[in-house]
């Protein structure tokens, strides 16, 4: 636990302690006074830390805010490339040939470049360019706006962009939130959905059915799917059950496991079936659409969407959608009311009872009984169910979680979900596996621009001594907070003192509830018009025991 101030009163709910990371050597006397400076943008800027509230017995909050606005509203513009297209970011050449074409209708343009390393092959850095027109100050986004509407009414794709996000040099503003776990605290740590895995909800909505004394936004998840949005990225276990599998090799948050109560590691997840007839096959995927992979990183012949990347693709890369034709998925009571309709020409629905034991085959896309198990196959994955599977008789299941030296780490109350990677810092130094997470471009291997530019964050870690840490930074304002990057979120995590932390879900999903009470400012987008709790498709929560 971070050490507290001594010879103040602690005795009220909301005190007038200043909380100070390991190390930190003096804080003002006056409540809500300074800390000491947070890693972020200059050194000579004040850290002010909020008064210390007391959640409940063992969980307290503390918000530090840091810095000014400095940066420029500007107006991004599509850079055109040979074969008709259009990238956000391109090279030298085709951004300098942009802005002449911005000049030929009578607009400014100019490049804005940034270095960024190269993660893979012989390393080094890249120069990636950003077209853009205009300049105006961090109170004058309606002129960029306008800006915006004349070039777009000219024949460009534009859009309004506040420069903080591009990860340069800056001076905020930051506001930093933390809650903090005492290792001693009568709760228990879950991962919690919505209603269904297959939809998503509000964190406050879902705090409140777990009865959340405190709860953030857990996995990012299929957000574009068609119908079934709340997919998790990746791994997602609650009370043990397998909900959701992992990307292979993506590091997660294990909650309540074995030996730990809060724990990060890089998680792989293996699922498979014995038939009747003694026939073994390995399931593709649990509670999703089969066919379709967001984040990639499972088995058999799944590729890319984009063509990029190896065939079959078995690594993770974050964001992106694999697919496979030829799928075996399993669906729980948790995904929902019914399995889906496949666009697949051939596949299949078998439905089982809690013992595995088949009940029904049918066509794929129908009801999912209380207590039932359900095997939907596509393409071959169809044919193989048809072949091995027998009403009245029960196939065997078994699944095995580990972690990155292959060790189980199931355990009766085991909670996971996997985040929006990477793992930030490790045994107390920062370490970012930005590779290991697939956050990198498979063709440049650059890392991507939700490592290297500035978003809301939600950041979870463990203390040397135990305690979790949950902390969100606020983003996408420049009046309150413009976010961080991936490194700055280590560094922030390293300054509070965790020995080991990870990402979770980042962007609009960013959100911390305590209580029925909204602890940040959720935000969409640079241009949203104010704070919008995002509906997500799970949620980290601490609970009475």
């Amino acid at each position: 636990m971070p050490r507290l101030r001594r010879g103040l009163a602690a005795a009220v709910a909301l005190t007038s302690l200043i909380v100070l990371p390991p190390g930190a050597s003096a804080v003002a006397e006056e409540p809500g006074g300074t800390a000491q400076h947070m890693p972020l943008g200059p050194a000579d800027l004040e850290t002010v830390a909020e008064p210390v509230q007391t959640l409940a017995p063992g969980i307290t909050y503390q918000k530090f805010s840091q810095g000014r606005a400095s940066d420029l509203w500007s107006v991004e513009v599509e850079i055109d490339v040979p074969g008709g297209t259009s990238w956000r970011v391109g090279n030298r050449t085709y951004a300098d040939a942009m802005v002449t074409a911005l000049a030929d209708k009578g607009f400014a343009g100019r490049v804005d470049s940034r270095q960024v390393p190269v993660l893979t092959g012989g390393g080094g850095f890249l120069s990636e360019n950003m077209v853009r027109v205009g300049r105006f100050g961090p109170d004058d986004q309606t002129a960029a706006s306008r800006l915006k509407g004349w070039l777009d009414s000219s024949g460009y794709s534009s859009r309004v962009v506040y420069t903080a996000q591009d990860g340069a040099a800056t001076t905020g503003p930051w506001r930093v939130q933390v809650v903090t776990v005492d290792p001693t605290a009568a709760v228990a740590f879950k991962a919690v959905h919505g209603q269904d895995v297959s939809t998503t909800q509000t964190v406050r909505d879902m705090a409140k059915s777990a009865g959340a004394l405190v709860a953030v936004n857990g996995s990012e998840f299929d957000i574009h799917a068609p119908s079934y949005d709340g997919d998790p990225e990746g791994l997602y276990v609650q009370g043990n059950n397998l909900l959701s599998e992992a990307n292979n090799g993506r590091t997660a948050l294990l909650l309540e496991g074995a030996g730990a109560r809060v724990r990060v590691d890089e998680i792989t997840s293996k699922t498979q079936v014995t038939a009747p007839d003694g026939q073994v096959r390995q399931i593709d995927g649990i509670n999703r659409v089969p066919g379709r992979i967001r984040g990639c990183g499972g088995i058999g012949a799944d590729h890319r969407f984009d063509g990029k990347g190896a065939d079959p693709e078995t690594r993770p890369w974050r964001g992106i959608l694999c697919v496979d034709p030829d799928e075996v998925v399993v669906f729980r009571p948790e995904w929902g009311t019914a399995t889906p309709r496949p666009e697949a020409a051939d596949s299949v629905d078998v439905v089982m009872d809690g013992n595995w034991t088949v009940k029904e085959i049918r066509p794929a896309g129908g009801p999912v009984p209380a207590g039932s198990r359900i095997m939907q196959g596509i393409g071959t994955g169809a044919e193989w169910l048809r072949a091995h599977a027998v009403v009245g008789q029960a196939f065997k299941p078994g699944t095995t979680i580990t972690d990155a030296q292959g060790k189980p780490v199931t355990s009766p109350t085991l909670s996971a979900v996997a985040g929006g990677g990477p793992a930030l810092v490790r045994n107390g130094e920062i370490m970012l596996n930005t590779v290991a997470n697939g956050m990198y471009d498979a063709v440049w291997g650059t890392p991507t621009t939700a490592v290297v530019e500035r978003h809301p964050r939600t950041l979870a870690g463990v203390t040397a001594t135990g305690a979790l840490l949950l902390v969100t930074i606020d983003g996408r304002d420049p009046r309150t907070s413009v976010g961080v990057t991936m490194r700055e979120a280590a560094e922030v995590m390293k300054w509070l003192g965790a020995k080991d932390a990870l990402s979770l879900g980042a962007g609009g999903d960013t959100t911390l509830v305590a209580g029925d009470t909204l602890y940040n400012r959720p935000m969409d987008s640079w241009t949203a018009a104010g704070p919008t709790e995002r509906k997500v498709g799970n949620a980290v929560v601490v609970v009475n025991k």
